[in-house]
């Protein structure tokens, strides 16, 4: 007996139905789509499943006679004796939960539990193994925040009583990482952000062979554990009706040709109506859940720029990309009152002005938001004010020794706190070392002032906005960070404020891509 998953690709099913699986892979890279495929193939075996279907992507597998979709759990969710019978009887049922709250999801799978633990005590469990397959797992078992403690024990003790989940997810960034990371078995789909990828890396001997999930096409998944050794498979056709299909509208035909009325080719110079509708409604700031200051943006070269974007074809091998879906995202910047002490001949003087901070990556912007004016400062967001300052002086002469390092530093730096930063700098990898002389190992480069980027004149504007981007670096970080750089300067107060970007997805007749335009640039 064998599950016939992909395209020369088969496994034991031993080695699925009682184990923690995962299928991971971004939206349109065929999750669903090997998911169903995977359960046509325990259907055809007679082995015994449910499947917690968050979208009602699954109705489909209702044409196989033997698994039957119910979508209305209420009435079962504490029905140990209905529970006990699909256990036993190895039934194949599909749970369309796209309605139901989550305590009744947890009550049905503790009744599941309690079954199976019931059945492991009797000695009847391995007769009778059964998997739970669960959708959308980033929400039932997320890295942070609340979700279904009982999923957790099932990962960690349903294996002796015959009970396997199988866990789906686009974002495994998102997912318990305890869970994720005692999976014996993944499927792993495209991937394409950062995050996601870094998460998955335990699976891979190199960050070069993650980074390959890029470039994976729609049905294509890496598969690694006890199912098989480290492969790329393409999964087979599946035999009944796909529910999570992306639903497409034809053209008319005057809108679909190609040619101009005097049988020349139509020059395509605007985004088409359908894609304009689609982009302004998410351009629009008069609708949102939360209320933010952003900088103010000219939707018309924003629609210049997405159209630009888009990929030229041929015309006569028929492709075209058009405008998929699209989002606006608020990207959050720190607007940093600071004060600089001027030292003149008569007294003190003090110069305030505002300049913006990138609250992601620590850059530092232009004063219109637009430019990066800093390089790789990022890499200095952690570093205590001695290390700042030695960091500092060697950027500023590309390198030093430590007697002209120690000659510039303040006395009232100790040579064991000197010692100590360059130490911590070693380790960080942010400095070498030879024949006696230290430099920089990375590119990194800011204003020697900041009043040079004072904000004057920067136009804000208040809207409604969804997509609100938190900081990742902290306020206090980015007072030490100014502080240690620029000596003098004390930040006063700190406001976030948001820089627009649209997330675009292009689509063509085979293949999609995730763009992502600034809309300032």
């Amino acid at each position: 007996m064998e599950l016939q998953i992909g395209e020369a690709f088969s496994i034991d099913p031993g080695y699925l139905v009682t184990e923690r699986s995962a299928v991971i892979g971004q939206s349109g890279s065929g999750k669903s789509y090997l998911l169903s495929v995977i359960c046509e193939e325990l259907a055809a075996n007679d082995l015994g499943f449910v499947v917690i279907d968050t979208e009602g992507e699954y109705a489909g597998l209702s044409d196989l006679k033997n698994i039957a979709v119910i979508d209305d759990i209420e009435p079962i969710s504490t029905d140990e004796d209905w529970v006990r019978k699909i256990i036993e009887k190895s039934q194949k049922i599909v749970l369309d939960v796209s309605e139901t709250e989550p305590k009744l999801i947890d009550a049905f799978l503790q009744s599941v539990y309690r079954v199976a633990t019931e059945m492991f005590r009797a000695g009847r469990h391995r007769q009778n193994p059964f998997l739970v397959i669960v959708e959308e797992a980033d929400i039932y078992i997320p890295q942070k925040g609340h979700g279904l403690d009982i999923l957790q024990q099932i990962s960690r003790r349903g294996r002796k009583r015959g009970l396997g989940v199988l866990f789906a997810t686009q974002r495994p960034a998102l997912v318990n990482k305890n869970v994720l990371s005692q999976c014996n078995n993944v499927f792993i789909g495209k991937l394409t952000l950062k995050n996601d990828i870094d998460s998955v890396r335990i699976f891979f001997s190199s960050l070069d062979d993650a980074r390959l999930l890029t470039a994976l096409e729609p049905g294509q998944f890496y598969v690694q554990g006890a199912i098989a050794d480290p492969s790329f498979i393409k999964v087979r056709q599946r035999n009944t009706p796909h529910g999570g299909a992306t639903p497409t509208i034809p053209r008319r035909k005057e809108e679909a040709s190609d040619l101009a009325p005097d049988g020349g080719v139509r020059a395509v110079e605007d985004l088409d109506k359908a894609e304009h509708m689609r982009v302004r409604l998410a351009l629009d700031t008069t609708k949102g859940s939360k209320k933010v200051d952003y900088i103010l943006f000219d939707e018309t070269k924003v629609l210049r720029a997405l159209d630009s974007k888009k990929r030229k074809h041929f015309k006569f091998f028929g492709r075209s990309e058009s405008v998929d879906n699209c989002k606006l995202l608020m990207m959050p910047t720190f607007s940093v009152c600071v004060r600089e002490i001027k030292k003149r001949l008569i007294g003190t003087r003090f110069h305030d002005y505002t300049v913006l901070i990138d609250a992601i990556t620590g850059e530092i912007l232009s004063p219109d938001g637009v430019r990066r004016r800093s390089k790789n400062l990022r890499l200095l967001a952690d570093l205590n004010p001695t290390q700042l300052k030695v960091m500092d002086f060697i950027l500023d002469r590309s390198g030093t020794t430590y007697a002209k390092l120690r000659e510039a530093l303040p006395e009232a730096l100790s040579d064991k706190r000197v010692k100590s930063s360059l130490k911590k700098l070693e380790e960080r990898r942010l400095i070498g070392i030879k024949d006696e002389f230290y430099f920089s190992l990375y590119d990194i480069s800011y204003p020697k002032s900041l009043a040079s980027e004072s904000t004057e004149g920067l136009q804000l504007r208040a809207g409604r906005v969804d997509n609100v981007i938190k900081p990742k670096l902290s306020k206090q970080q980015l007072k030490e960070l100014i502080r240690g750089l620029y000596p003098g300067c004390e930040v006063t107060n700190t406001n976030v404020i948001y820089s627009p970007v649209l997330e675009v997805l292009y689509a063509d007749e085979s293949s999609k891509r995730r763009v992502r335009i600034n809309a300032l640039t």
